[in-house]
């Protein structure tokens, strides 16, 4: 590995480098060991993976960061893959990057910043990973490419302009989590046609939908009717348009701006609210099920392939039990089922073993959804190597509080190395 130290800057600390490692430009900070990705002298093009470490002067730094302007204007840049050691993307670190068109954001990631894709024209889809509690203002503004969007239910609230311009957008359906809408949040999306607001949200903000001129259906659960203000609909031709809101709550939404502005209002029948499809985990030696919507009740089934008879004195318990889950709540129609492995680990990593009895025995619970790969029961700081099913490595995950989460693409099938056992992992 060839490393050239490029020049030596303050910004970040006194003991900061800027340095190339394989091609990508770093900020590496001596003193705690850290690497941030920067921009560089020549321009990033192709497909890039960001690696978790790098190694300058036999010296370790984990890559953390990836700075402002990271990759601003880099418009040969087709894809990125950010590892699981990334927590954050700084401010337009994607800008104007028009040939992108794929992009793997971690669970390690809490926000996405201000501006972070605006323009990115190329970008079809991207799923927000569930660690992401706040959408930056501009965030994706000018995305004309980006035709579809998943927004987790950790994220609370979408800054303005996050996806102003978005005009392949055709629908958005915003998580039960969020509390705000941004001003000019989805301005100028000409493309949506239904949009689905939760109960959560309390406050839209100005020009929130405006120009928004294809919309025919508007689902808010909302009982209380959000502050909103005046134009949040504007030149959105809500005359022509359908809006669906609770029972209890109609006469207000008839008698408030501008939601009284809609041609035809009506209670929401045949829209019951799904609940959230819950999550499964290993914890202190218990299944944990842990879902978004509140007040839910869980319905859980456990089975074991080893068990083929009750007439020995004995029944192996050593190997994989199949967990479904779904949550059902009243008012809500119930949530797609969950669906994990519940793996029983000698503390080597091995199925051998005498059973859950056995005090070097561990339960290692993994699901697998949106992309993601979780696995829970581990020890902390625990390291959890995966790769291809062709054997090549796609990079380590470390456990924290005993969990951790892999990004990988929908419908591939990774390898987990856990202590010294592979286990095949087909990713939702």
């Amino acid at each position: 590995m060839t490393t050239l130290i490029l020049s030596v800057f303050f910004s970040i600390s006194a003991s900061a480098l800027k340095v190339e490692v394989d091609g990508i430009y770093y900020n590496i900070v001596t003193k705690v060991k850290t690497a941030e990705v920067t921009e560089g002298d020549n321009e990033y093009s192709g497909d890039v993976t960001i690696p978790e470490t790098i190694t300058v002067d036999n010296v370790v730094y984990n890559v953390t960061s990836i700075g402002r302007d990271a990759f601003d204007r880099c418009i040969g840049l087709t894809s990125v893959t950010i590892p699981n050691s990334v927590t954050s993307i700084g401010i337009q670190a994607f800008w104007a990057c028009q040939g992108l068109t794929s992009i793997t954001i971690p669970n390690s990631v809490t926000s996405i910043e201000a501006c972070v894709f605006q323009n990115c024209t190329g970008l079809t889809s991207i799923t927000i990973p569930n660690s992401v509690t706040s959408i930056g203002y501009s965030a994706f503004y000018g995305c004309t490419g980006l035709t579809s969007v998943t927004i987790p239910n950790s994220v609370t609230s979408i800054g303005e302009w996050a996806f102003q311009g978005c005009g392949g957008l055709t629908s958005i359906t915003i998580p039960n989590s969020v509390t705000s809408i941004g001003e000019r949040a989805f301005y100028d999306c000409t493309g949506l046609t239904s949009i689905t607001i939760p109960n959560s949200v309390t406050s839209i903000g100005s020009e929130a939908f405006s120009r928004c001129n294809e919309i025919e259906n508007v689902y808010c659960y909302a009982e209380t009717v959000p502050s909103t203000e005046t134009d949040a609909f504007k030149e959105a031709y809500i005359e022509y348009t359908t809006l669906h809101v609770p029972e209890s709550a109609i006469n207000a939404y008839k008698t408030t701006k501008p939601w009284s502005g809609f041609g035809t209002i009506k209670t929401l029948e045949g829209n019951e609210k799904k609940c959230e499809t819950p999550t499964i985990s290993f914890v202190d030696g218990k299944l944990t099920f842990s879902c978004a919507t509140e007040g839910v009740e869980y319905v859980s089934d456990v089975t074991c392939s080893d068990v083929k008879t009750y007439y020995s004195n004995e029944i192996n318990l050593a190997a994989c039990y199949d967990i479904t889950c779904y949550a059902k709540a009243e008012g809500y129609a119930n949530s797609d089922v969950a669906t994990a492995k519940l793996y029983w680990l000698t503390s080597s990593g091995s199925l051998e073993g005498a059973g859950i009895n056995n005090v070097s025995m561990r339960g290692i619970a993994i699901q697998s959804a949106g992309g993601f790969v979780n696995i829970s029961g581990l020890d902390n700081n625990e390291t959890v190597s995966f790769y291809g099913i062709d054997g090549k490595a796609l990079g380590p995950a470390t456990a924290i509080n005993g969990t951790t989460s892999f990004a990988a693409q929908s419908g591939s099938i990774v390898v987990a190395k856990i202590g010294k056992k592979n286990i095949k992992i087909a990713v939702e």
